[in-house]
């Protein structure tokens, strides 16, 4: 199959890339013009590489004529980071470049479009159910509402599949700076007790090669055409996440917990329910938390130990 991927020089966009291939599947791959990416040079000459502008409408149709993709799997985001979370070029940057993609793809010949949603379409609720209404509490999560039923409706009109992958708390090597896992990873292997609060909420993590897997699930499985949930469906506490961390990173170190109050929109428990996604496609996830855990700070103190090298060199 033909599969389109845009944002691959990121966390999640990569590991797409890099699975699909290892799938058998044909892929080319967007990237910002100027953008190269480390994540990406391992698989170098195996797909083919688009340096786009997603706004830039005339290039993007231009590139996506060209290779003609089965499936677009759209995980591009510009502003995921927490700081860039209530601003409003979510909207001006994200949804115009999700419509542009969506048009492009129809002129192609594309059948489907696998659009990548986030928790934070829920809120603050707990019950978070794909047929729940959306009630975000961020310009980030009110963009992703927004996405989902504009590239929804333009699908239909073009006669595409549409299918939109709720993405929870991902994690794993190579992650991006400032997550919380990361942050307790490079603290820790510095041999800095980080300051935490209680870590009594519960956070539904999926490992990025299951969350890889799942979009690619739902881009070759013909009856996926829903909104699905794309976590792990069993929460961990944050307070074990901290000490599975300290267990594989610095045994010796002594947590405290409490140091830091919760913020005033603290989600005291996330939890994805995946039996649709199971249903649709078969996928599950694979990678348990606590080897995910273990084998993600391996990955991290490896980079270490190279980057100790290289200076040394």
């Amino acid at each position: 199959m033909k599969l389109l991927v845009t944002g691959a020089s990121g966390f999640v966009g990569a590991k797409v890339v890099e699975l699909a291939l290892a799938a058998g599947h044909e892929v080319a791959a967007t990237t910002r013009p100027g953008n190269p990416s480390h994540r990406l040079a391992p698989l170098a000459g195996r797909f083919d590489q688009l340096a786009v502008d997603l706004r830039d409408w005339s290039a993007l149709t231009a590139a996506v004529t060209r290779f003609r993709p089965d499936v677009i799997i759209h995980v591009a985001w510009a502003g995921v980071a927490n700081s860039a979370r209530f601003e409003s070029t979510q909207f001006s940057d994200n949804i115009d470049a999700a419509a542009a993609l969506i048009e492009a793809g129809a002129e192609a010949g594309c059948t489907a479009f696998i659009g990548t949603g986030s928790q934070a379409e829920y809120g603050a609720g707990s019950a978070m159910l794909e047929d729940c209404l959306p009630q975000p509490t961020t310009m980030y999560g009110a963009a992703k509402v927004a996405a989902l039923y504009l590239t929804r409706q333009l699908a239909h009109q073009s006669g595409m599949r549409h299918a939109w992958l709720r993405l929870f708390s991902t994690y794993g090597p190579d992650d991006n700076q400032g997550w919380l896992i990361p942050s307790l990873i490079e603290q820790m292997l510095s041999g800095q007790r980080p300051q935490t609060t209680l870590g009594t909420q519960y956070w539904d993590w999926l490992h990025v090669d299951d969350v890889a897997r799942g979009l690619i699930a739902a881009a070759v499985s013909p009856q996926a055409e829903d909104i699905f949930n794309l976590g792990s469906g069993q929460p961990v506490q944050v307070r074990r996440a901290v000490e599975l961390i300290r267990d594989a990173a610095a045994p010796e170190m002594e947590l405290v917990f409490g140091e830091l109050p919760f913020r005033p929109d603290q989600v005291m428990h996330m939890e994805a329910n995946i039996t649709r996604l199971k249903t649709a496609t078969g996928w599950a996830p694979q990678v348990k938390f606590e080897q995910g855990i273990a084998d993600t700070v391996a990955w991290y103190r490896a980079q270490r130990g190279a980057n100790v090298q290289e200076r040394a060199a």
